[in-house]
């Protein structure tokens, strides 16, 4: 019997929800300075603070929290690589803003960050029904930007000088997607890969 429900899955990841047990997996990787200078805060993060997250996070409704996350497995193993999301989701003008971050640096660089984006695209775009997808990367986070381009993000907007780190100020790009361009790869009615639904 599985351990977790699967909701989508694509060729390399599926997604799920979070769960309480996953927090011995995110804390293994989630404090690793390499991975956090991607997010907003670099700061080291306790356990007793990503259980309450992780609490909080298991009793989402997109509809009434207008948040949407997703807990990232790899398909053949089922073992926890990261975390994607929807948030800030408007149904009145029908956007949201993406993130995602692959925890585990054993997967980095191989797909599985693709995967998962097309995957939660398609989520935003054929299943909520939304009309527009934003998400904002650090200049400095180029294999992050190469990726969000192969899905088929455009760069539209700079906030300059956004990000201090490492001593420097850096740059954040913004990047969107709207349903009628994704809707070219993704007709309605059809499935990313293999998306068992």
């Amino acid at each position: 019997m599985q351990k977790h429900q699967i909701m989508y899955s694509g060729e390399l990841v599926t997604l799920r929800a979070f769960e309480l047990d996953d927090l011995d997996e995110i804390m293994q990787h989630w404090n690793n300075y390499e991975l956090r200078k991607f997010v907003d805060n670099v700061l080291p993060v306790s356990s007793v603070s990503e259980k309450e997250w992780l609490e909080r996070v298991a009793k989402l409704n997109p509809w009434r929290d207008h948040e949407l996350l997703f807990a990232i497995t790899e398909t053949k193993t089922g073992k926890l690589i990261g975390g994607a999301g929807l948030h800030d989701i408007s149904f009145d003008s029908r956007h949201t803003e993406f993130g995602i971050s692959i925890y585990n640096p054993d997967y980095w660089s191989k797909g599985y960050g693709t995967d998962a984006t097309t995957l939660t695209l398609w989520i935003a775009f054929h299943i909520l029904g939304l009309n527009s997808v934003t998400l904002r990367v650090f200049e400095y986070n180029t294999r992050a930007i190469k990726a969000y381009e192969k899905c088929g993000f455009k760069r539209v907007g700079i906030l300059r000088k956004r990000k201090f780190i490492d001593g420097d100020f850096h740059d954040e790009i913004i990047m969107d997607f709207l349903a009628d361009e994704f809707f070219e790869r993704f007709p309605p009615g059809t499935k990313p890969w293999g998306c068992k639904r």
